[in-house]
């Protein structure tokens, strides 16, 4: 061998020497781990509480009255108790008078006249003007009423110790109630009844 063939073969050991054997690389273990399906979980969602629907409106189911409706009835029986409370006569007379007919009204009315003002007086927590409407009618009346009886105060015809503003009020009560007696078909004590007992205790001890 020539001594160029030995250089060259010299430095062809030499190359093979530095440079890194290539060696493969060996797959990952948790590459060549078969997958395996875990047991399937069913998810089963507790049901909350039952949700109840809102109670139907107390006024739900039927039309509720109109004001111009309640008016239609409610504006003559003012009218009257103040022409009644305007004339002439003794307090008695006129107190006695004013009863009759503002318990006539309500305790002896007829069912559309009793279902007009108790709906209207359901619709009214609902509506303001229908509510200032109706508080209007019945403002009137007590006024009225309360206007004979301070008359009746100051006359000596009722009670001294009277207190006109109160049994004014008491005796509006005691006549819308009749409109529930009036809606069922009568009730325990007549609204001619007690007409007469309220009567008897203004004027007793006159």
């Amino acid at each position: 061998m020539s001594r160029r063939s030995r250089r060259k073969t010299a430095r062809r050991e030499r190359k093979a020497r530095r440079r890194p054997a290539e060696r493969s690389k060996p797959a990952s273990p948790a590459a060549e781990r078969p997958k395996l399906a875990g047991p399937t979980v069913e998810r089963h969602e507790t049901p909350g509480p039952a949700v109840e629907p809102p109670p139907p409106s107390a006024s739900s189911g039927e039309a509720a009255p109109s004001l111009a409706q309640v008016e239609e009835r409610g504006l003559p029986l003012v009218s009257v108790l103040a022409r009644v409370a305007q004339a002439d006569g003794v307090p008695r007379t006129k107190l006695e008078g004013a009863m009759e007919i503002l318990f006539g009204a309500y305790g002896e009315s007829d069912l559309d006249f009793s279902a007009l003002f108790l709906k209207g007086w359901l619709h009214a927590r609902e509506d303001k003007e229908f509510r200032l409407g109706l508080a209007w009618q019945r403002e009137q009346i007590r006024l009225t009423l309360r206007d004979i009886l301070a008359e009746g105060v100051a006359a000596g015809a009722f009670r001294r110790d009277l207190d006109p503003t109160a049994v004014s009020a008491v005796i509006l009560n005691t006549a819308e109630g009749c409109l529930l007696q009036a809606a069922t078909e009568g009730g325990a004590v007549p609204a001619a009844e007690l007409l007469r007992t309220l009567l008897a205790l203004v004027v007793s001890a006159a």
